[in-house]
């Protein structure tokens, strides 16, 4: 469903600007353009909100159910998870559109270097080379805007350096 949403959106959009189409020649890349921009407005959007379940997936309690799940994370944790996203999400911003495409259906969507390849105008070796060059331009802004650490319950941790004055 979330695809058949995303391609509706595309053709939507596509509609709407069809004026700016001067190229017929470059129909192409100009509908791949405006996909990329709405997937990009997708993950956005999804990145500042919570995922929404069915209250049907909740789990039903009766006499047998434990009132607490032990593997299930505490709200500290997934606190701390979801800063650490955002704080990650903001860097991945930054980056090129080639690179962030392509880190995004790697590691996020889970899609394989040839998978990725089949898009247009990508070959297996564009995709290879934008991915490393992605994660270590991630690394390095990283690298050098945060510092990482455990807690004292031995969670991972990620903290903004600060900032140096402005002169």
């Amino acid at each position: 469903m979330e695809a058949d949403d995303l391609t509706q959106e595309t053709f939507l959009r596509a509609h709407r600007r069809l004026q700016s189409l001067h190229d017929p020649g470059a129909l192409t890349a100009w509908l791949y353009r405006i996909a990329t921009h709405v997937c990009y407005d997708r993950f956005r959007q999804s990145s500042h909100r919570p995922a929404m379940e069915s209250l049907d997936a909740q789990p039903s309690f009766d006499a047998d159910t434990p009132w607490a799940d032990k593997d299930a994370p505490r709200l500290d944790e997934v606190i701390e998870q979801a800063e650490m996203s955002s704080c990650v999400q903001s860097f991945l911003e930054d980056l090129p559109d080639d690179y962030r495409t392509v880190i995004l259906l790697h590691d996020l969507e889970g899609l394989t270097n040839p998978e990725i390849a089949q898009m247009p105008d990508t070959s297996l070796g564009a995709v290879q080379i934008r991915l490393h060059r992605a994660r270590r331009r991630l690394h390095s802004a990283l690298a050098g805007a945060c510092d990482f650490t455990h807690d004292e319950r031995g969670v991972f941790v990620c903290e903004r350096t600060p900032s140096p004055p402005r002169t």
